[in-house]
């Protein structure tokens, strides 16, 4: 028997050997690798206990016992595919062979066994190569439909949580300017049930600076975070709402461009989802893509935006010009008096035209409001209640832009001899870290409708998209009333 001993020794597949009562008889150098027990450790000691995982050990016992009375044993002779324990109990799939010999004393039984773990995690790979491929395809195909760009990102949210088992995913877009740059919510989100949504509200109230949070911690970082339990994290700040719907994992990954993050994707999951590094991998590959895709969607919305702003703004510009012109044919007595009024404020009409443009240079918001207001005949009779607020630069052509609209549209729907009752308040909230603008124009010919025209989806566009704050309209008996919350780190 010697040189069968040293055959086992030699065999690269484990070689263990278990008599009629379960003991070990035999146990090669490979079986010491793989379980971690030694060969004098192993000799003697019950085959169930050391490989065998609890669960099946019942079946075990029962299946040696009813071969010991009938000499027969369904498992015996065959390869099975099974699960095995080493000796830190980590359970992991073989694939087994046994064959009984009849001993006079009473049978015996040799075993050989293969490890599955590394074909396992093979195939494991491969399968998550395939559905990372089948991610990309599917990405790809929904950006070359007619989807806009909140429809796009949601779907990739979608998919990328399908594939992991994720329940919740998020993104938030970087906003404000370069010296106090912020996290803000996009408001786009996948949840897989209705109870996730709580998550959704409490992320919608809160900004992130760099380092702050998961997601600011992934931005500061330029690198997967990953938290692996949310209720252990004292420092995670909407700990209370994911605990509470039972979202206990957390990933954020950053959206890069030109080695830029200027978004952060982040998912959420239970205690059965998946955030392993296979995962990790798969969000990296995809969020690249991601990046790609939303960054061409939204220059494609961005030059649609442009086509349609231009011929808004043609038709504007001749609105402009009528209400002024009715505005100063009303008050003028003579022909000439009404050329010299009508051309003081055409040429104020191309001044404050030229003065949009200017980007660079931080501004007062009243300085602002002046240039915007320039087109109105009875300036002078407008109510102010601004406070002296530096702009951001980044905020200084949305905001332009945004009461250069509000005023195009008093003059088109207001009451022509009522232009200087236009109202405009600015407040600082400061529990809230907004700043609020409020518009009201008593009198008004705006039609009370529930439906947006051109004019107010791109004041809506520019507070949401450059802005990152909210916009509402309101329509009754006090007139039309505006009402513009942004962040007030877009304002030092």
């Amino acid at each position: 028997m010697d040189h069968l001993s040293s055959l086992f020794d030699r065999a690269l597949d484990v070689v263990v050997g278990m008599d009629h009562r379960g003991n070990v008889i035999a146990w090669n150098k490979a079986a010491e690798d793989l379980f971690g027990w030694s060969r004098e450790e192993a000799i003697g000691q019950s085959m169930g206990d050391l490989i065998v995982p609890k669960k099946h050990r019942t079946s075990h016992s029962k299946g040696l016992a009813k071969y010991n009375r009938t000499k027969k044993g369904p498992v015996l002779e065959q390869r099975i595919k099974i699960t095995a324990i080493d000796r830190a109990q980590f359970e992991f799939p073989i694939e087994l062979s046994i064959f009984p010999m009849h001993q006079p004393n009473g049978d015996i039984f040799y075993a050989f066994i293969r490890s599955l773990l590394l074909e396992e995690a093979h195939r494991t790979e491969q399968d998550m190569r395939a559905q990372e491929a089948e991610v990309l395809l599917a990405v790809a195909t929904t950006l070359i439909e007619d989807t806009s760009l909140e429809e796009f990102t949601r779907y990739c949210l979608r998919k990328i949580c399908d594939v992991a088992g994720l329940d919740a995913a998020h993104l938030f877009y970087v906003r404000g300017h370069t010296d106090d740059r912020r996290l803000i919510p996009s408001g786009i989100w996948y949840v897989s049930e209705a109870k996730f949504q709580a998550v959704a509200d409490d992320t919608a109230r809160r900004t992130f600076r760099k380092g702050e949070g998961l997601p600011g911690q992934a931005w500061l970082e330029g690198n997967a975070v990953v938290v692996e339990s949310i209720p252990e994290r004292k420092d995670f700040i909407r700990r209370a709402s994911f605990e509470q719907v039972g979202l206990v994992q957390g990933l954020a990954v950053p959206i890069d461009q030109e080695n830029k993050t200027f978004a952060i994707m982040e998912f959420f999951g239970t205690a059965k989802a998946r955030v392993d590094e296979d995962v990790i991998r798969l969000v990296r590959t995809v969020a690249k893509q991601i990046g790609l895709a939303i960054q061409r969607k939204g220059e494609a919305e961005e030059r649609a935006i442009l086509r349609g702003e231009l011929a808004h703004r043609l038709g504007n510009s001749l609105a402009i010009l009528s209400a002024i012109f009715r505005a100063t044919a009303a008050k003028a007595t003579t022909v000439s008096e009404l050329a010299s009024s009508f051309s003081v404020r055409l040429h104020a009409v191309a001044r404050a035209y030229k003065e949009l443009p200017k980007t660079s240079e931080h501004r007062s918001l009243e300085s602002v409001l002046e240039d915007s207001l320039e087109l109105l005949p009875d300036r002078d009779r407008l109510l102010f209640d601004v406070p002296s607020i530096q702009l951001a630069a980044d905020a200084v052509v949305p905001l332009s832009l945004v009461f250069s609209e509000l005023v195009t549209n008093h003059l088109k729907h207001g009451n022509p001899e009522g232009h200087g009752n236009i109202s405009l308040s600015v407040e600082e909230v400061h529990e809230s870290s907004l700043i609020r603008f409020v518009w009201h124009e008593p009198e008004t010919t705006y039609p009370a409708t529930s439906s947006e025209g051109y004019g107010s989806f791109l004041v809506r566009a520019l507070v949401e998209d450059k802005l990152s704050g909210t916009f509402s309209r309101t329509f009754g008996r006090d007139g039309f009333n505006a009402v513009i919350q942004i962040p007030d780190n877009f304002v030092r």
